[in-house]
């Protein structure tokens, strides 16, 4: 039987404990043994726990945001229930780190002189409270006035509710606070209650995530090579030898730099190919950590490590069988990794990690790398033999600077994708544009013309569509000459004024804005220069 203690026994008790004492016996074994440990820690029962930096609270913020949001709602339902209730919802991560504060603003209020707020950490450093033992224990906990170590949390009367997912690890507790004259038998049991309904909803998003993982395994095919664009004999004869090997089931590997399309190709490939019908999957390998790549290619067995899942996992390789593999970035893999690679390309077979029996596996391999792998290979950093078995058949794919022949065509479908995309009605453009982009020389290739784009056209706000939307660097581009040639400043300068004059379509505002000028001086210049708002006109 328990025995009950007034407010001012208990903080008598505590006060003889803090300043040398021994005796527990008033307290449960879970907040004794935290007592001690507290005091074995040297910690101040008097200090008011600090509260993290604004860089840390964004991190820690951040690394919880999806226990964030899948607790917001029902803490957000449960506060309107019990609203002028004089309570405070709080949850923390599995380290006690306040991440979520929610109740009346003057509860908020009183919290904060206490430091109860986002960013302070409620471990065992604070002193023994409700959170730092519900995180110890695993078990709920209510704990009220002197039962806390820390003289700034007498006044809270606070239970506490763990919050684990599907494997049983702890992500985090639940926490109602508040005054200690609130304390109530049903507290705890509300507390539990919503940390069980929470507990659910993490498991049901698992099973969901579970899902979609399983379906984005085998990849839908979005691209066919009539969603190529370009009409340029460059395109046209990486598309022709792109159709040429897809009937086939040799091995390809595919070259281009980053923004130019190569999984693009490797989608219609397999699309044209006798496989159409089998798993596409893809697998970036600069974006797996080396010591996971091989289990994330070949699978594992039961057991084979710490966390393994239970009756092992297919490898990306068996999960592809009789269709295709595309094996992006294959420059970044790792040397060993290349080993074991060119072994299962000569036997068709993989080993899952942790197992011993060969598993038969029929699959069409594709490459792709944003360097030229012969280069990689003169060099060393890229293994011969593998580089003989998968680049059977090349095919090099032209970054935009090579083919800007493309670009109108390229310009006017990715405005009318953005536009669809943005569910905005496409806005007319200056045809000029089309020339200066042409001019630039495009380092990350469609994906960067297809992001000025987007930006130009967000930007513009159905208005039409001039150069001065694209980024500086693009006008920048377009007014410095391909070829310096020794000239007068005076000449330099006005040639600047009128290609300025030109691409703003003769807006005077515009134009000043570009050059760093005034009005008045743009004005007085083309006066002296005898320039004309816009050279076409004269043409005309």
């Amino acid at each position: 039987m328990t025995t009950e203690y007034s407010y001012k026994e208990m903080y008598n008790r505590w006060e003889i404990f803090i300043n040398g004492g021994n005796d527990t016996s008033h307290l449960r074994k879970e907040v004794a043994d935290s007592w001690k440990r507290c005091k074995k820690l040297n910690v101040n029962p008097f200090k008011i726990p600090p509260i993290m930096d604004e860089y840390e609270i964004e991190e820690i913020i951040s690394k919880n945001q999806y226990l964030i949001n899948v607790v917001g709602p029902f803490i957000k339902l449960i506060s309107d229930l019990t609203k002028e209730t004089n309570f405070l919802y709080v949850l923390t991560d599995q380290n006690g780190n306040v991440i979520e504060v929610r109740g009346e603003k003057h509860v908020v209020e009183q919290a904060k002189k206490s430091n109860f707020v986002i960013g302070a950490n409620r471990f065992e450093g604070a002193g023994t409270n409700a959170i730092s033992v519900a995180i110890i224990t695993g078990k709920p906990i209510h704990i009220g006035g002197p039962e806390h170590y820390n003289v700034n949390f007498h006044q809270w009367s606070c239970a506490a509710a763990p919050i684990h997912d599907s494997k049983g690890e702890l992500r985090g507790v639940l926490t109602l606070s508040g005054h200690y004259s609130l304390k109530h038998t049903h507290t705890l049991g509300m507390v539990v209650s919503l940390a069980k309904v929470i507990e659910k909803e993490l498991l049901f998003n698992e099973k969901n995530l579970e899902k979609e993982k399983k379906n984005k395994l085998s990849q839908k095919i979005y691209f066919t090579f009539e969603d190529i664009i370009g009409s340029g004999e460059g395109i046209q004869s990486a598309i022709n030898l792109a159709r040429v090997v897809s009937k086939k089931s040799t091995r390809i590997l595919v070259e281009g730099e980053s923004g130019t399309g190569k999984e693009l190709f490797v989608q219609a490939i397999h699309h044209a190919s006798e496989r159409s019908e089998y798993p596409f999957v893809a697998v970036n390998c600069g974006a797996i950590p080396a010591q996971l790549i091989e289990s994330e290619l070949f699978g594992y067995h039961d057991g084979a490590f710490t966390g393994a899942k239970k009756g092992g996992m297919p490898g990306k390789f068996e999960l592809a069988n009789n269709g295709t593999l595309f094996l992006d970035e294959i420059n970044s893999m790792p040397e060993d990794m290349q080993v074991k690679l060119l072994r299962v390309l000569q036997e068709n077979e993989v080993t899952r990690v942790g197992g011993t029996t060969p598993i038969p596996i029929n699959v069409r391999v594709i490459g792709a790398s944003n360097e030229s792998l012969e280069k990689l290979v003169d060099k060393k950093d890229f293994r011969r033999d593998l580089y003989y078995r998968l680049g059977i058949i090349v095919l090099q794919i032209p970054p935009l600077r090579e083919r800007t022949e493309d670009i109108p065509e390229l310009f006017i479908y990715l405005l009318n994708k953005i536009c669809k995309r943005l569910n905005e009605k496409c806005p007319e453009f200056d045809r000029d544009i089309l020339e200066y982009l042409k001019s630039f020389h495009w380092p990350g290739n469609i994906r960067e013309l297809e992001n000025y784009i987007e930006r130009a056209v967000v930007l513009s706000q159905g208005e039409k569509l001039t150069l001065e939307y694209f980024p500086y660097k693009v006008i920048e581009h377009v007014f410095m000459p391909k070829k310096i040639e020794l000239t007068s400043l005076e000449n330099m300068e006005k040639q600047f004024i009128q290609k300025a004059l030109d691409v703003f379509d003769g807006n005077m505002s515009k134009t000043s804005q570009l050059l760093g000028i005034t009005r008045k001086t743009l004005y007085n210049k083309m006066k002296t220069f005898n320039l004309q708002k816009n050279s076409r006109e004269r043409i005309l």
